[in-house]
């Protein structure tokens, strides 16, 4: 009830103000209103009614038809709208009543309340307890006077000194129980006080907290704003670089399918995620703890010492995608890349493992230790298994000094990723001569892959375990699937080092066949030889590898087949009857574009069109500063038209020797920018030109720049223009007065629009519209009543008001409308209804100037008392703009010419530029467009995989 009263009142007092409007304007429509009155531009209400006055110099006939329509309109128009209105404001009323829920309070301030009510409640109680009785409660140790006559009866001489006695010991004030309820009062105030000042400091405390979450979503934000930016370039990119190999690939020579695949798997790779497809393809990834034996393992399924190598530090820094094929000569090759490395050169392998690791290194980002960003490379060479292996870093079991304490994590994350393919082929490499329970990667496998049939489980350093005297048995289980947490459909065991890091594969090889022949293991069954070498670990792998890739190989053809009819739907369906064009051709039609409203712009282009539109750009731009800082100031600050002439001739030096021509200039150069903009601006519901002209308006900006030395020849012709202030026929002077009177009347308007905005609506427009003024506008609007008692008078106005006045309007308003107003409020709606003051006289003036040519201006009686001095002021402004835009047109031409050869350069640029048309050239068509072509693309290549399987099958 507490919050939905003052609603209430609040409500009832809308209503009725609104049904009082709707009596005052009935009451000021019957009410005759002299002729001639001006309205006045404050008063919303006094222009409502006016429209419903009839001249007097109407026609009697007239005058009889326009006085029925009035009775129509006053004794039944308004009162249908007043009820309607009225019953309208009662239904909203019922309508708009809130819902007030019950705010959440604090257990604290719940305890304190609760301390307050119990004690209120223990007070009532003590009073009810009074009033029941009908007496007040004897004093304690207090006993009743018994009896009803005698010496101690009330009757008796004694009972009346008793009743005496008592009744003043009553009257007497009991200091005691002063003090007390003192105290007691005391303590209620400091107990309220204080449930006041916790209330304050827990409502500072969530203020501060909210604070604190709106900046922080703000800045998440901002952030994802950020990163999806970033995301949708990083995609874009990797479309250009797809397009582009695409349209520098070599023509179509025989392909092993090793090659093929690596392609396809390249590409998809390099797809965007608008394709809407998962990469499932086959390919080795090799997994492991740090120092496992990974990279090991590889160079020598490798045959060559291609990787970093560092001792017991983490080399391998981001995912190696190695792509085996069989060919003559040993050699590898980044993906994309023309250089070739000679593997069996120490030097060029030197050479290639300090590129992968620069390359890795690069592509870590700032405060990390591994990356996510694949490294693709292709080694070729005799004897070697078709095959695409994948390298990762190893697990860590804990960070070293210096080490981003989210790389564990990252190394997790990153590696369930790759294994979690579910046509990927795990090797899990495990060390030997480690204890099963020191391995992480085998729950990691195990989850990835829980029935073990993508796993083959890989045992290093054999012959170490041997030398720590590792019990046979032990190893028997381990390569049968007995001791590890994990299945694999594989178990091998290898040997892939040896005693001199610096050893050749070859020699490596040849110590691990030796090794198999004469180990203790071998002869004892543990290591059976199919499951010893590294060359059936080669073969069971590329086995398994292209076994995957034969069963999965339609099913990827057919998702890339579903991805593909879809975007063809979406673009049948968005842009019927249209065809794909690539980014390049949608660059080429945007660029004739440009280049033909660049011609038509120049054709159609006049000198006088030029010189009309720089002469309102600069009217526009100083105009302002003419009405108010040089004619207001120097017409108010002089009593006589020739001191109104002195200061306006200081004003315009100091203007003309100062900020004026290099504003000139600078309007110029705007003037010339908006209308390159306006020509580099293309029609496009998808903005897809909105990059590209954005970036040539900023080098067009930044390439504009005027010559210095036609400020100081501007300056001189203006102040030539100044100095001339007679007018010598009737003609200039019938312009200028033209000019002064349409430059008053445009900023008297744009004066009254302000005045509007600041009350708020008008009253017809609230009661129609159901619309109602804001606190600041009924503030606005009770400084314009009161100041327009100012203006009205018409004596001694100055441009400010002096502390008197202020503090007057001040009272007025206070006492008058209830409303304290701060001063700079008030100084601020004077200062407007000051301006239109002037502005009224001065149109006035003009209006009475028009018909003056060629009188003395002593006989001139015009009403701002400028005796038409201002006529010549205003046209000496006019010949001042004329001769400036004959002067800076003349000079922007050669500009003009130098832009647009500036645009045509710039546009021949991004032409070349792949990168640059990938940024600026955006839209859903043109991506639309490219991701079909690219999976197309794709398609392609699938189709010429299962031919050349097919093939090699057949051969």
């Amino acid at each position: 009830s507490s919050g939905l009263r003052p609603f209430i009142s609040s409500q009832h007092t809308m209503l009725r103000c609104r049904v009082q409007g709707v009596s005052a304007a009935l009451r000021a429509t019957l009410r005759p209103r002299p002729l001639g009155v001006p309205v006045r531009p404050y008063t919303q209400f006094t222009r409502h009614v006016n429209q419903f006055q009839i001249p007097r110099a109407l026609g009697a006939g007239r005058m009889a038809s326009s006085a029925a329509m009035i009775a129509v309109r006053r004794f039944l128009l308004l009162p249908v709208v007043a009820a309607t209105a009225a019953g309208t404001a009662l239904n909203q009323i019922k309508s708009s009543i809130p819902d007030f829920p019950m705010l959440e309070v604090p257990d604290e301030v719940k305890g304190v309340l609760f301390g307050i009510g119990s004690f209120l409640k223990s007070e009532a109680d003590a009073m009810r307890a009074v009033f029941a009785q009908g007496k007040p409660h004897p004093a304690p140790g207090s006993s009743s006077l018994k009896g009803s006559g005698g010496e101690g009866g009330p009757s008796g001489p004694a009972g009346a000194a008793a009743a005496g006695a008592a009744a003043a010991a009553a009257a007497a004030p009991d200091p005691a129980a002063e003090e007390k309820k003192a105290a007691e009062a005391a303590a209620q105030k400091k107990l309220v006080d204080d449930l006041i000042a916790k209330i304050a400091e827990l409502e500072a405390a969530l203020n501060q907290e909210k604070e604190q979450l709106e900046s922080a979503a703000h800045q998440n934000a901002e952030q994802k704003a950020t990163l999806e930016q970033l995301q949708e370039e990083n995609q874009s990119l990797r479309r250009a670089m797809v397009l582009s190999d695409m349209q520098t690939s070599k023509p179509a020579v025989a392909k092993r399918p090793i090659d093929i695949f690596s392609e396809i798997m390249d590409l998809r790779a390099r797809a965007d995620n608008a394709f809407h497809t998962e990469d499932h393809l086959p390919r080795v990834v090799v997994v492991g703890d740090q120092s496992a034996g990974k990279t090991s393992v590889l160079e020598v399924l490798v045959r060559a010492h291609i990787f970093p190598r560092g001792a017991g530090e983490m080399m391998t820094r981001a995912p190696i995608q190695v792509t085996l094929s069989e060919g003559p000569r040993q050699v590898a090759s980044f993906r994309g890349s023309n250089s070739t490395y000679d593997l069996t050169s120490a030097s060029e392998l030197a050479q290639l493992r300090k590129e992968i690791e620069r390359r890795m290194v690069a592509s870590i980002g700032t405060g990390e230790a591994v990356s996510n960003q694949t490294l693709a490379l292709d080694v070729r060479g005799p004897g070697l298994n078709p095959m695409v292996l994948v390298d990762l870093p190893g697990i860590i079991q804990h960070h070293t000094q210096g080490m981003s304490s989210n790389t564990k994590g990252s190394i997790l994350e990153m590696c369930k990723h790759h294994i979690e393919n579910p046509n990927s082929i795990i090797l899990c490499i495990q060390d030997a001569a480690r204890d099963a329970e020191g391995s992480s990667v085998a729950d990691l496998v195990h989850t990835a892959d829980p029935t073990g049939q993508r796993t083959i489980f890989v045992l290093t350093k054999v012959d170490l375990a041997e030398q720590l005297k590792m019990a046979p048995g032990k190893l028997k289980q381990t390569l049968k699937g007995q001791r590890f947490n994990m299945r694999a459909k594989a178990y091998f065991a290898v040997v892939t080092g040896t005693a001199n890091p610096n050893d050749t594969i070859d020699a490596i090889r040849a110590n691990e066949k030796r090794y198999f022949d004469k180990s203790a293991f071998v002869k004892e069954g543990a290591i059976s030889p199919r499951q010893s070498g590294i060359d059936n670990l080669s073969r069971a792998v590329s086995d398994a590898f292209w076994e995957r890739v034969r069963a999965t190989v339609a099913a990827e053809t057919k998702d890339v087949q579903i991805s593909l009819r879809r975007k063809e739907n979406e673009w049948k369906n968005t842009y019927p009857g249209q065809p794909r064009a690539s980014r390049e051709d949608v660059f080429q039609v945007g660029r004739t574009r440009i280049l033909e409203n660049m011609a038509k712009h120049s054709a159609s282009l006049t000198p006088v069109q030029c010189e009309q539109q720089l002469r309102e750009e600069l009217v526009s731009q100083t105009m302002r500063y003419f009405l108010f800082d040089v004619y207001q100031n120097s017409a108010s600050t002089s009593d006589t038209y020739t001191g109104f002439k002195t200061n306006v001739q200081n004003v315009l030096d100091m203007w003309v020797g100062g900020e004026l021509p290099q504003l000139s200039i600078e309007v110029a150069r705007m003037a010339i920018l908006k209308e390159f903009g306006q020509v580099l601006d293309i029609d496009d519901a998808e903005h897809t030109y909105s990059a590209l002209a954005a970036r040539i308006k900023t080098t067009t900006a930044e390439s504009l720049k005027w010559n210095p030395a036609s400020s100081q020849k501007l300056s001189s012709i203006q102040e030539l223009m100044l100095s001339d202030d007679m007018i010598k026929s009737k003609r200039d002077w019938e312009e200028a007065v033209e000019f002064m009177s349409r430059t008053i009347a445009a900023a008297h308007n744009a004066a009254l629009t302000r005045i509007n905005e600041m009350v708020g609506p008008s009253f017809f427009t609230r009661w129609t519209q159901w619309r109602s003024t804001t606190p600041e506008q009924r503030t606005r609007q009770a400084v314009f009543t009161e100041l327009s008692a100012y203006f009205q008078a018409d004596k001694g106005l100055h441009p400010e008001l002096s502390d008197k006045e202020m503090t007057a309007l001040q009272q007025n308003l206070k006492q008058r409308h209830g409303l304290e107003v701060d001063a700079a409020i008030v100084e601020e709606n004077f200062k407007i209804m000051y301006n239109m003051h002037f502005l009224a006289r001065a149109q006035a003036s003009a209006d009475y100037c028009k018909s003056r040519f060629g009188q003395h201006p002593d006989a001139n009686k015009a009403p701002n008392g400028l005796a038409c001095a201002d006529v010549a002021l205003f046209w000496r402004y006019l010949n001042l703009a004329k001769a400036t835009s004959n002067v800076l047109r003349l000079e922007s031409m050669e500009y003009r010419r130098d832009l647009e050869m500036g645009i045509r350069q710039q546009l021949d640029e991004i032409g070349a530029d792949q990168a640059a048309k990938q940024t600026l050239i955006a839209g859903k068509k043109v991506t639309l467009a490219e991701e079909i072509e690219i999976l197309r693309h794709i398609q392609a290549k699938l189709d010429a995989f299962v031919k050349a399987i097919r093939k090699e099958e057949s051969a």
